[in-house]
Order: C-alpha cells, then sequence, then structure tokens
C-alpha cells in the first residue's frame, strides 16, 4: 500500500521504519512547526531501527518521503495513520481533513476516540465523500526515538481493539488495518468507547506516576529508575492500578461493552495469544511485572506524557463518562486532582469530556449508541 505516517515522534518513527521494512511506501508528514524531526531522514533518505533484545542488529528502512508538505504526504495514499498523543489529533486533523481523497482511510493509533475528532474536523471543513475513519485503542509499538532517524522497537502490541465513527464503516477499517498488520489479532469494538475505555496507559501510568512523585520530582538516583520495576510498583501501588481498572470496568458494563479485566487483557496477549484455554488468569501484580515492561527507563519528569496526556486525556475522560452514565470514579478523580495539583495544572478544565468528544451528556443509552452507530445526532 501506499501509506502516510502523519507525526514524527516515538511511534511515527516506528511506524514508517516497520512497514516500510515490510514492503509498503510509506511517506512521513510532520508539522512546518517541528522540521527537525525529519531532518536526519530527508538528509539520509531512510529511518534506521533495532529491536530492544537485539541492539547490535540495526536494520534500514527506506522512506519514500519525509516531509512538511500536507499535501504532498497524503497524495494518493491508500491509508493515512496518524500515531500521535491523543492532544495532537485535533491539529493534525485540521491541517489534513482539507484535502483528503474520497476512498481514502484515516485511522489513529493511541487513545481512542482520534476517530470522532478526525469526522469532526472533516465535517467542519466543508468536506463530503467517502473517507473512512478509525481507531485502535494503543500504539501497535513500544518505542523510543534513538538519533535524528533511529528507533528502538521495545515490543509489539498486536492485540488491537479497533473502532471506527461511524460505526457501520468498521469492516472497511479493519480489512486496511490487516493489510497494513496482517499478524494483527485485530478485535472490532462494540463502539468507539470501547477504544477509550481500554486505554492500557491511562490505566496503568497515572497510579505510578502520583505514587512516586517524590522520586521522580526529587531526580535522585533517576537513572535506576523505571516506572514498571518491583520497586516502583509494589503491591500497593498495583492495587491503585486495579482501582482505576475496576472503574473501567463498570464504566463498560454500564454501556454495554463487553469488558475484561486488566490481568484479562494482558494475559490473553501475553500467554494466550492464540486465544486458547490454559490454567487460568495470573493476578495483576505478576501479569504487569514483564521483562520488557520493567526494563523501560524514566519517567524522569512529572510532566512526562504519563501525567500531561493519561490525566486530561485518559482519566478524565472516565470521570466525564461516569458523570453521564452515573457511574462513580472516585480513584480516577483522586488521581486527576492530585497529578493536577502536583503539576500545577488544571487538568479537569484542560480534559476531554464527552462533550469534547461531540456527545451530549443529556442523551439516553440508545440515543449514545445510535450515534457512535450511524454519525447522525439525535
Amino acid at each position: 500500500m501506499n501509506i502516510a505516517v502523519l507525526g514524527a515522534g516515538n511511534g511515527g518513527f516506528a511506524c514508517a521504519a516497520d512497514l516500510s521494512y515490510r514492503g509498503h511506501r510509506v511517506r512521513l508528514f510532520t508539522r512546518p512547526q517541528t522540521p527537525d524531526e525529519i531532518r536526519g531522514i530527508q538528509e539520509s533518505g531512510f529511518i534506521e531501527f533495532f529491536f530492544m533484545d537485539n541492539p547490535e542488529k540495526i536494520m534500514k528502512s527506506t522512506i519514500d518521503k519525509a516531509t512538511t508538505d500536507i499535501q504532498e504526504a497524503i497524495d494518493g495514499a491508500d491509508l493515512i495513520l496518524n500515531p500521535v498523543p491523543a492532544f495532537g489529533y485535533e491539529a493534525f486533523a485540521k491541517i489534513t481533513a482539507p484535502h483528503l481523497e474520497d476512498g481514502q482511510t484515516v485511522i489513529t493509533l493511541g487513545k481512542g476516540g482520534g476517530s470522532l475528532i478526525w469526522a469532526k474536523a472533516f465535517y467542519e471543513a466543508g468536506k463530503t465523500g467517502e473517507v473512512y475513519f478509525g481507531e485502535i485503542n494503543t500504539l501497535p509499538y513500544g518505542a523510543s526515538k534513538m538519533g535524528p532517524n533511529l528507533v528502538r522497537i521495545e515490543s509489539y502490541v498486536f492485540e488491537m481493539i479497533t473502532g471506527s465513527f461511524p460505526g457501520k464503516n468498521l469492516p472497511k477499517i479493519i480489512s486496511r488495518l490487516k493489510e497494513a498488520y496482517p499478524m494483527a489479532n485485530v478485535r472490532p469494538a462494540e463502539n468507539v468507547l470501547e477504544c477509550i475505555l481500554v486505554d492500557y496507559n491511562a490505566i496503568t501510568h497515572t497510579g505510578p506516576m502520583v505514587c512516586n512523585a517524590g522520586r521522580i520530582d526529587s531526580g535522585y538516583r533517576m537513572e535506576e529508575f523505571h516506572l514498571f520495576d518491583k520497586y516502583a510498583n509494589p503491591p500497593a501501588v498495583v492495587r491503585v492500578i486495579e482501582a482505576v481498572d475496576r472503574e473501567r470496568i463498570a464504566l463498560s458494563k454500564a454501556l454495554g461493552i463487553p469488558a475484561y479485566t486488566l490481568e484479562e487483557e494482558i494475559w490473553h496477549v501475553k500467554w494466550n495469544p492464540k486465544g486458547k484455554e490454559d490454567a487460568g488468569v495470573l493476578p495483576l501484580y505478576e501479569a504487569i511485572h514483564t521483562e520488557k515492561l520493567e526494563i523501560c527507563e524514566g519517567p524522569y519528569s512529572l510532566k512526562s506524557r504519563h501525567l500531561s496526556e493519561d490525566v486530561p486525556w485518559g482519566l478524565v475522560t472516565y470521570s466525564s463518562l461516569g458523570k453521564m452514565l452515573k457511574v462513580p470514579t472516585p480513584v480516577s478523580d483522586a488521581l486527576i486532582t492530585l497529578a493536577s495539583t502536583l503539576n500545577g495544572e488544571d487538568y479537569w478544565a484542560q480534559g476531554r469530556t464527552v462533550e469534547k468528544l461531540g456527545i451530549d451528556p443529556s442523551w439516553t443509552l440508545e440515543q449514545l449508541q445510535e450515534y457512535l452507530k450511524e454519525g447522525v445526532k439525535p
């Protein structure tokens, strides 16, 4: 396929390198405000990448074009991928929407809700025609940029909960996604809210960040700090993660969405990838302490995306949905307030509410479900 990757951060580099290496023609776009992100690729014509468990084996992927010109990036693209933090969706959507062509497919990779943001920008740009908007609930990779044209891939995340807006277009989204990632287990979402709710980062980052705030903010021996190791994540901290996860389960049930606990999700992906039954589910403490997670360095600041993204674009959305559905979210609410205090920010005001997603909190459950399926407001 002709694939345009919009965003040249960790996820964008990993997407471009991996998809090009597997035979697709890839163009990589960054906004004109950040041209240095692609300078190394423009000069060399390629991205180098390696896997964490084999750092000596560096591979090379040719990139058709690295550009700050959005028309040049997406012209003729079969698939447009937007692997950026959730707060970036709107900016990329507004730049791109006027240039979208009939038959193109746009998929956001990261936090759920991106298809709602892209569809809104498309219609606000006065566009019509058949453009398909989809999303998955996570990046397909754990990845870190290590240089101007070098990226480290720590892991693949090929359990993709996949949604679209409107939901009736989901078969088209899944078809395109499978062309890009044929090895992935693509799980159709009940609707895009399922992609929003199964937000691994909001569930697992926020509690440990708040609980380790003293260590992170002091900078004490930070070269030894790993958010997911057993020192930062002892059983007491894991109980905070579990409490947020159970609030997410309650929200899912209120929406009529089938839901699995975090340990069931991890167990299914890591120990049971083909869906076969085995002895049972590992306790959450054991499930989250995996070798690949434990060796990830940092983060080294309370201003990192582990709070600055995962609280306003993750937990605030949980809380807003909870208010709409009359489902209590006390632990999420507490973490939002504490994170706001720690960083001197008002994440409640900044955060992504149902209203910002185009949802009227006065709608009935039936009206909400119909809107998400058909794309027409009641």
